[in-house]
C-alpha cells in the first residue's frame, strides 16, 4: 500500500470514525500514481455500503423456521384473539382423518386455510380457528385390530374401542406436530384449542347425540328396513359419500327367462299368445342383469308403459317378450328372432310369472309385471329384473306402484354370502350349493351354472362397467336390505337449497356441484355396524322396535353425559331404562353413527362458542377438497338446516380445492414411486434438500388450487427459487436501512423514481388485497414476485445504489430513498406474511427486535396517497425507451467500443408529447438509462455516434444516439462524471473534503 493511501486511511480512522457524519476528510481527491487495485480501494471506506446480519440463506432452514414458530404460530393465535380490534373471522376446520401421516392433500388444505387466517390477522381481525380430527370409523378400527392381530368378532366392543382410541390419539399427536412444521397458526397446546370427534371431547359427542335427538323429535330420522349400500369387506352399511366408482369392473351378466303361463297373462299378451300357442306352452319374459346373485330377491319385472314390446320367436320355437328397440341387438345373444306380435308396455302390466326361486308351487302370490318410469330400452331387454331388497331404484319403484312386499327377500348375510333362507323358497336341494358362498365371488359362478342347468339361461357374457367400491377397503360393495337409521332428506332438501342461495362459492361452479348432490339425495343412512363410533342412543323393545320417545332418549343421553359414551357398551341395560319403562324387556342397540354425522355436527362447536353476531353465519369459511361436496359440506348443511329454526347454512363461503397430483398429472402413490410427502419437502430425504415450510407454502399459494395441482421436484425447485429472490430483495432493503432510524415519507422530498416505486407499491397492495379477499393467492404471489424482481431489483435498486452508497448520509436524495425502502420493506412484510410467515417474521425481527413485537400484530391498512397515474404513464413511456438504449449499448459493446453503459452518454431528439415527457423527467433519465449523461434536444449531436436508432413509441417519434462519454471515471462512485482523469467528480469531491 502506498504511503499516501495509508495516510489517508489513518486520517479517516482516527479523526472521523462515525459513518453518520456529513463530510469525510481525506488528504487528497486524486488517485494519480496509484496502482489499479489501489485505485479501486482508495475511497471504499468513504462509501456507505450495504450491511446486515440477515443471512442470504440458512444452513439449517428447518431450525431457523422453528425459531420463528413460537411467535408466528404458538403464541400468535392467543395474542391476536385477545388484542385485534376488528370483528371475529371464523374459519371452521373440516377434520382430517386421524390415520397416519399428513399427505400432500392435507398440506395444501391446511396451508390454504392458514393463509386466509393470517391475512385476516394482519388486517386486524380476531381469527377463530379450531383444528379438528375425524377420529371414528372403520379404517382406524381395522388398523387397531391389525396391530394386535385380532378380528373384531373376537373382542368385546369395549376392547375394540380401547385399541382404536389409542390409534386415533397417536395419529393426532403425529399430525399435530406435522401441522406445526407447516407453520399453521392455532392454539395447539390447550385442549380447547383443537377438537376431536371421540370421547375425550365428551362435550362434542353429547352435542352430536342431542342433535340426533332433535332430528328424531322432528321425525326427520326413522328406523326401517331399506336397501343400503353395504360393504362385505367392512361389514357395515355405507353412505353414498363413502363410495368411489371405478371403471373397468368386471361382472358376469346374464339373460334369464321368467315363464308366464296363459292364465297369468294380461289380456293383450294372451291375445298374441293365443295365435301362436301351438308352437309354445307359454311365453317367457327375457330379463337381463349384471348381478345374477340378486335373482333370489326378484319380486317383479318393470316395463315402461310407453315403450313398444315385441313377442319374438327364437330358432328353438320359444316365445320371448323383449322391447322392440332391443330386438336387433339381442339377436347377437339369442340368435335369429322373428316378431310374432307387438303391444305397448301398458298392456303387459299385471301379468304374473314364476322363476326358479319362486316356483309355481310357492304359496306366495306370483311376482308381477308393473310400470316403472325408470325403465329404458338403451341396454338389456327393456324388461327390468326388480329386487327391492337389492336396489334403491327398485325399492322406490315398488313403493310408488303400491306393490312393495311386506317382507323383502334378502338371503344375504353380513359377510356378503348366501344364507339358507333361500332354501325355504325352492324344492330342489341342488340350490343348497349357493349357501355360504360369497355373492360377488363363487356365489355368482354357482348361480350361473344353476341357471344353465335349469334351462332358463338365455345367454351370458363378461362385461366391464362402472361399479361402486368401498372408498376405504377398496373392495366392491353390494346393495342389501338391512334395518338402518335414515335421515329424511326429501322433506328438507328445498330448505337446504334455499339456504345455499346466501352462500358464496369459490370457484363459482362449486355451487352447482353441491346443489346437484343435495337434489339427488332423498335419504341418508346414518347408522353403521361397528363398535368404534358414537353410539346411537336407542333402546329396543321385545319386538325389535326402537324406543324413541322423548323421555327415553333424554334419559339415555343424560346417562351418557354423566358416564361417557363407553358406558353404552360396558354398562348394563338397566342403567339406560327410564323410570317410566321399568320392568319392560328392553335391549341396547349396537349401531354407531356415520362418521359424516360426526363431522357434520361439528358446527355445534361454533354455535356454543357464541363468538359471532347471531345474525351472521356460524362460520365465514368452510374450505375442503372437491370430494367434500358429497361429504362434509353436505352433511354440515343437512344437519344444520334440519335441526335449527333459522334453517341457514352453517357457512357463509365454501371454498373448494382440487387434488394434488404428481408433475405428470398422475395420482401420487408410494407404491408407484411417485409419492411425495410434505415432511419430505420440509425436512429433506436422502439426496433431496430440506426446503423448509415456507417453500412448500409458497408452492401452495402459487398454484390454481381450484383445479388439481401438480407437485414434484421441478415445481418445488421453482418455489424455492421464487423464495430466494424475495429473500434477496428483502436483504437489500434491510442492508440499506438497518442502521437508520425510521425516516418518514412526510419528512422527505421524493423524486420521480421514488414516487413511481410508491405508486407501484400501491398497485401491488391493491392486487394483493384483491387476491387475498377473492382467495386467488397465486395472483398475490405473482404480483409480489414481479414487484420484487422487476420494479425493485431490476429497476429501482439499480437506480438508487449510487444514491445509497455515495451520497452524504443526510442528503435529501438519500433520506428519500431510505424512507421509500423502509416503507417498501414494511409493506412487503405485510403482503408476504400470510403466505411465508417465517421469512416475514425473520425480516420483522431484524427491523423491530422487541420481544412482544411480531409481523402479525400490526394492522395492514393500504394507503391511497401514493397513487400517481400520471407519473405511472410517464415512467411507462420512459421504460419503453429503455430497451432501445440497452440495444444501442449492446451494439457498442459487441463492437468493443465500450465495456459498460456508464462509459457512454445518450442524446435524445424528440418533439411534441415525447419531448414534454422527457423534459418533465430529465433528472431521472441518466440513472434510468444507466449512462453517464443524457442530453435532450431537437437535433442530435454532430459527434460521431457508437450506435443510433429511430423509433416510434406511443405514436411519437424519438431518435437516440449513443456516444462515448466525454468525461472520466470518478475513482469513488465509478461514474463517468469527472472532469479530470483520476480525480473525484464534483459530487464526490464535495463529500470527501481535503
Amino acid at each position: 500500500m502506498s504511503p499516501l493511501l495509508r495516510s489517508s486511511l489513518l486520517l479517516r480512522s482516527h479523526l472521523f470514525p462515525s459513518p453518520s457524519i456529513h463530510h469525510i476528510r481525506y488528504a487528497t481527491t486524486s488517485v494519480a500514481g496509484l496502482s489499479p487495485q489501489e485505485k479501486k480501494k482508495a475511497f471504499s471506506h468513504t462509501l456507505k455500503l450495504p450491511k446486515t446480519s440477515f443471512p442470504l440463506r440458512h444452513k439449517d432452514i428447518v431450525a431457523a423456521e422453528k425459531l420463528q414458530r413460537r411467535k408466528t404460530c404458538d403464541q400468535l393465535y392467543q395474542k391476536q384473539l385477545a388484542n385485534n380490534p376488528k370483528e371475529a373471522f371464523v374459519l371452521h376446520d373440516g377434520p382430517p382423518y386421524a390415520n397416519g401421516h399428513l399427505h400432500m392433500g392435507h398440506a395444501l388444505n391446511k396451508v390454504l386455510k392458514d393463509i386466509i387466517n393470517r391475512y385476516k390477522v394482519v388486517r386486524g381481525h380476531r381469527v377463530h380457528y379450531v383444528p379438528g380430527w375425524d377420529t371414528h370409523g372403520l379404517p382406524i378400527e381395522q388398523k387397531a385390530l391389525a396391530a394386535i392381530g385380532k378380528s373384531h368378532t373376537s373382542l368385546t366392543p369395549s376392547q375394540v374401542r380401547a385399541e382404536a382410541r389409542q390409534v386415533a390419539l397417536s395419529a393426532i399427536d403425529v399430525q399435530k406436530e406435522e401441522m406445526r412444521a407447516l407453520g399453521i397458526m392455532a392454539d395447539w397446546d390447550h385442549k380447547d384449542g383443537t377438537y376431536r370427534t371421540l370421547d375425550i371431547d365428551h362435550d362434542f359427542e353429547i352435542r352430536q347425540l342431542e342433535l340426533f335427538q332433535t332430528m328424531i323429535q322432528k321425525e326427520l330420522i326413522q328406523y326401517r328396513l331399506r336397501p343400503v349400500y353395504y360393504s362385505p369387506s367392512s361389514r357395515t352399511a355405507l353412505a353414498e359419500a363413502e363410495l368411489e366408482y371405478r371403471d373397468g369392473h368386471k361382472s358376469h351378466s346374464v339373460y334369464v327367462s321368467f315363464p308366464v303361463q296363459e292364465e297369468d297373462m294380461s289380456e293383450g299378451l294372451r291375445a298374441i299368445y293365443s295365435r301362436h300357442k301351438s308352437w309354445s306352452s307359454g311365453v317367457d319374459l327375457a330379463i337381463w342383469t349384471t348381478t345374477p346373485w340378486t335373482l333370489p330377491g326378484n319380486s317383479g319385472v318393470a316395463v315402461h308403459e310407453n315403450l313398444t314390446y315385441d313377442v319374438v320367436r327364437n330358432d328353438h320355437g320359444r316365445l320371448l317378450v323383449v322391447a322392440n328397440d332391443r330386438v336387433a341387438d339381442l339377436q347377437r345373444i339369442f340368435g335369429h328372432l322373428t316378431v310374432v306380435g307387438s303391444l305397448p308396455g301398458s298392456s303387459l302390466v299385471g301379468s304374473r310369472y314364476t322363476h326358479i326361486f319362486h316356483p309355481p308351487s310357492s304359496p306366495s302370490p306370483k311376482p308381477q309385471i308393473f310400470a316403472g318410469g325408470h325403465v329404458t330400452a338403451g341396454t338389456g331387454t327393456g324388461l327390468v329384473h326388480s329386487a327391492p331388497a337389492h336396489g334403491h331404484e327398485d325399492y322406490v319403484a315398488f313403493n310408488n306402484a303400491g306393490i312393495l312386499p311386506d317382507k323383502l327377500r334378502c338371503p344375504v348375510d353380513d359377510a356378503g354370502c348366501f344364507t339358507d333362507e333361500l332354501m325355504s323358497w325352492v324344492e330342489d336341494e341342488k340350490f343348497r350349493a349357493l349357501v355360504g358362498k360369497a355373492v360377488l365371488g363363487e356365489g355368482t359362478k354357482t348361480m350361473v351354472e344353476l341357471l344353465r342347468g335349469e334351462g332358463v339361461l338365455l345367454g351370458d357374457e363378461i362385461i366391464e362397467h362402472r361399479y361402486p367400491y368401498d372408498w376405504k377397503s377398496k373392495q366392491p360393495i353390494i346393495v342389501r336390505a338391512t334395518p338402518q337409521w335414515f335421515a329424511d332428506v326429501e322433506h328438507i332438501k328445498d330448505d337446504a337449497l334455499d339456504a345455499l342461495k346466501a352462500v358464496h362459492f369459490h370457484p363459482p361452479q362449486a355451487r352447482k356441484r353441491l346443489e346437484t348432490f343435495v337434489l339427488s339425495r332423498n335419504e341418508w343412512c346414518i347408522s353403521r355396524q361397528r363398535s368404534w363410533g358414537v353410539p346411537i342412543p336407542v333402546l329396543f323393545d321385545s319386538h325389535g322396535g326402537p324406543v324413541t320417545d322423548a323421555d327415553a332418549l333424554a334419559h339415555v343421553i343424560q346417562v351418557l353425559k354423566r358416564e361417557g359414551t363407553d358406558h353404552w357398551w360396558s354398562g348394563p341395560v338397566e342403567d339406560f331404562v327410564p323410570p317410566s319403562r321399568k320392568g319392560e324387556q328392553l335391549s341396547k342397540g349396537v349401531d354407531t353413527l356415520d362418521v359424516w354425522f360426526d363431522s357434520g355436527s361439528s358446527w355445534t362447536l361454533l354455535r356454543d362458542s357464541k363468538i359471532r353476531d347471531p345474525e351472521l353465519p356460524l362460520a365465514d369459511v368452510y374450505l375442503e377438497g372437491s370430494d367434500q361436496h358429497r361429504g362434509w359440506f353436505q352433511s354440515s348443511l343437512l344437519t344444520k338446516v334440519t335441526s335449527t329454526s333459522d334453517r341457514r347454512a352453517p357457512y357463509g363461503t365454501v371454498i373448494t380445492h382440487g387434488f394434488v397430483m404428481d408433475e405428470k398429472g398422475d395420482k401420487m402413490s408410494k407404491s408407484t414411486g411417485n409419492g411425495l410427502s410434505p415432511m419430505e419437502i420440509i425436512h429433506g430425504l436422502g439426496d433431496s434438500p430440506a426446503y423448509g415450510a415456507d417453500t412448500l407454502r409458497l408452492w401452495a399459494a402459487s398454484v390454481d388450487y381450484t383445479c388439481d395441482a401438480s407437485i414434484g421436484p421441478s415445481s418445488i425447485s421453482h418455489a424455492s427459487e421464487t423464495l430466494r429472490r424475495l429473500r434477496n430483495t428483502a436483504r437489500f432493503l434491510l442492508a440499506n436501512t438497518s442502521e437508520h432510524e425510521k425516516v418518514s415519507l412526510e419528512d422527505v422530498e421524493l423524486r420521480a423514481i421514488d414516487r413511481y416505486v410508491l405508486h407501484q407499491l400501491h398497485d401491488l397492495e391493491l392486487v394483493a388485497l384483491a387476491g387475498y379477499d377473492s382467495y386467488t393467492f397465486n395472483k398475490v404471489v405473482n404480483a409480489l414476485s414481479t414487484f420484487a424482481v422487476s420494479t425493485l431489483s431490476t429497476l429501482y435498486f439499480d437506480i438508487v445504489k449510487d444514491t445509497l452508497y455515495c451520497e452524504k448520509l443526510d442528503s435529501p436524495a438519500r433520506l428519500a430513498t431510505v424512507a421509500v425502502l423502509q416503507t417498501v420493506l414494511k409493506r412487503m412484510i405485510q403482503i408476504m406474511a400470510p403466505i411465508i410467515p417465517h421469512l416475514a417474521e425473520e425480516l420483522h425481527q431484524n427491523t423491530n427486535p422487541l420481544e412482544d413485537s411480531s409481523a402479525f400484530l400490526g394492522t395492514w391498512e393500504p394507503s391511497d396517497i401514493w397513487s400517481d397515474p400520471a407519473l405511472q404513464k410517464d415512467v411507462g413511456y420512459l421504460l419503453a425507451i429503455k430497451p432501445l438504449v440497452s440495444q444501442l449499448v449492446e451494439e457498442a459493446r459487441a463492437a468493443k467500443h465500450v465495456k459498460m453503459s456508464s462509459e457512454t452518454e445518450l442524446w435524445i431528439a424528440a418533439s411534441g408529447i415525447s419531448h414534454t415527457v422527457l423534459s418533465r423527467n430529465a433528472n431521472l433519465l441518466q440513472s434510468l438509462f444507466g449512462v453517464s449523461r443524457v442530453t435532450l434536444g431537437t437535433d442530435l449531436s454532430s459527434r460521431e455516434s457508437l450506435a443510433s436508432v429511430d423509433a416510434e413509441i406511443d405514436d411519437a417519434r424519438v431518435s437516440l444516439k449513443l456516444l462515448p462519454s466525454s468525461q472520466h471515471q470518478c475513482p469513488r462512485c465509478w461514474l463517468y462524471q469527472s472532469e479530470v482523469v483520476d480525480h473525484l467528480c464534483t459530487r464526490c469531491a464535495s463529500i470527501v473534503v481535503v
